[in-house]
């Protein structure tokens, strides 16, 4: 019987429902998982292993899957009775003292994906030497699948005894705990929640309510598998029936949650759109500008620039590694961090696990204006005035691996002609191509981990001058294609 081709990519296994992501599959990886946390522990104790999911289709029937061959194979198990956003599940990863956890998510990729990412016992993305140990525990169970075909064909839930547990209260007085409630509480203009039909509904807008007398609204709160037809991430035209609901009410912020809830964004009180980029920006500025906070930086190498020109006005040290958080968990879990992040909306500016949590740098936003009593736009612009305006934008085109080939042979040549006319002065090959150019802006080409698309970046100082850069990259990939 030919298996499933299992790849983990920047975070976990992703893959489409049916297609790529099926039952057989999670069988197979969750036996790899066992066979790894069992031979970690050498017998001398029982593994531990907290599970989660989100909203999408068969998300609880793949967690039940999971949590019957975890426990068919000797390990204790905890599920979650009820579905939450990642951070919830990272949490319950370090509260519980186990020594992985696994979340059923596709985070922000369209409503026919789903996926398994790993964490690790301290909370976040599994590092490198977890993912592989999984990894060569995966090459022996699908080389030897007629051995492990009885925990493979288990008829499931009623087959073993599989308990749901309550993650989310812990996880609710650990966030408040980290930020000032009384400032939060006076919050004095009215909020809009946008959390894309995802694992966040329901949540987050109750920690809020719990610790504010302002006027909150949750958008798109009931489940819907396929999040209304648009992909559950926090960018671009997905964000315009949130736009069109906060210029009609009037709100003055709209807090953005992707999918599973660890990835945010916002729009100001104009309805413009306010990156991750941005947001990390305000932040860093906050804590080095208004808290005089000192440490070392992380982002990552799709970041906006304007995060190493705020790390060189603070002289604060600037780290900057390949897309994927699992390289911000690393430099974390080093110590003397004090923000880390990368492209996609994933922050992280301190907290009791190196896990980035949109609910959590929610409230600090709203902590930072509370206390500055300035719009995000009024804060945005002291950002501009002092470090310069800058627009960044993304375009992920569709393709399949024929392409993607092609797409690096043209890479692998040197700096494409169009760009050396266009002035590229240097190019960054740290995960994938990034081609810089005399003033500044650039220009970035990547092929996903998660997706078969290629994702192109660029920033500049200008929506013209951005929009000339993805004209620039749009030329590269017609080319491969």
């Amino acid at each position: 019987m030919n298996e499933i081709n299992i790849q983990f990519g920047t975070d976990g296994w992703r893959g489409i429902i049916a297609e790529r992501f099926t039952f057989r599959g999670v069988k197979i990886v969750s036996r790899a998982v066992s066979n790894y946390l069992n031979k970690k522990s050498g017998g001398r104790r029982k593994p531990r292993v907290v599970l989660g999911y989100d909203t999408r289709f068969l998300s609880d029937q793949f967690a039940r899957t999971a949590a019957g061959v975890f426990t068919m194979n000797n390990i204790e198990t905890y599920l979650s009775e009820r579905i939450i956003p990642t951070p919830v599940l990272s949490y319950a990863v370090v509260n519980k003292k186990a020594d992985l956890g696994v979340m059923i998510t596709a985070s922000h990729n369209p409503y026919y994906y789903n996926g398994y990412k790993i964490k690790g016992s301290f909370g976040s993305s599994a590092t490198m030497d977890i993912i592989k140990g999984i990894e060569v525990e995966l090459d022996e169970v699908m080389g030897n699948i007629a051995r492990y075909e009885k925990s493979l064909n288990f008829e499931g839930e009623d087959d073993v005894d599989i308990k749901g547990f309550d993650f989310l209260s812990a996880y609710r007085e650990n966030i408040l705990s980290q930020i000032d409630r009384d400032i939060i509480k006076d919050l004095n203009f009215s909020l809009l929640l946008e959390p894309m039909y995802g694992a966040s509904r329901g949540i987050f807008i109750d920690i809020l309510k719990s610790i504010s007398r302002a006027n909150i609204y949750e958008m798109h709160s009931i489940l819907n598998p396929g999040f209304g037809g648009i992909n559950p991430e926090p960018i671009g035209d997905n964000l315009n029936e949130a736009r069109e609901v906060l210029k009609n009410k009037d709100y003055k912020l709209a807090i953005c949650l992707d999918g599973d809830g660890d990835r945010i964004a916002a729009l100001g009180e104009d309805g413009n759109y306010i990156s991750s980029h941005h947001l990390y920006s305000i932040i860093l500025w906050y804590l080095a500008h208004v808290k005089k906070i000192k440490g070392k930086v992380v982002k990552s190498v799709n970041l906006s620039s304007t995060i190493d020109k705020i790390c060189a006005r603070y002289n604060l040290e600037l780290v900057t590694t390949p897309v994927g958080f699992k390289y911000i968990v690393e430099e974390i879990m080093k110590g003397g961090v004090i923000m880390g992040g990368e492209e996609s909306g994933g922050l992280w500016a301190g907290g009791s696990i190196p896990e980035r949590d949109g609910m959590l740098m929610g409230l600090k936003l709203l902590e930072i204006l509370s206390t500055l009593g300035m719009t995000v736009n009024q804060v945005l612009e002291k950002i501009y005035n002092e470090f310069g305006y800058f627009v960044f934008t993304r375009i992920d085109y569709e393709t399949d691996l024929k392409q993607k080939k092609n797409l690096q042979a043209i890479t692998l040549k040197g700096i494409p002609g169009v760009l050396k006319e266009a002035g590229v002065k240097n190019v960054v090959t740290l995960d994938g191509y990034k081609y810089i150019m005399e003033d500044g802006s650039w220009l970035m080409i990547r092929p996903s981990g998660t997706e078969a698309v290629v994702r192109v970046y660029a920033e500049g100082d200008s929506e013209e001058k951005t929009n000339y850069l993805h004209k620039l990259g749009k030329a590269i990939i017609d080319s491969a294609i």
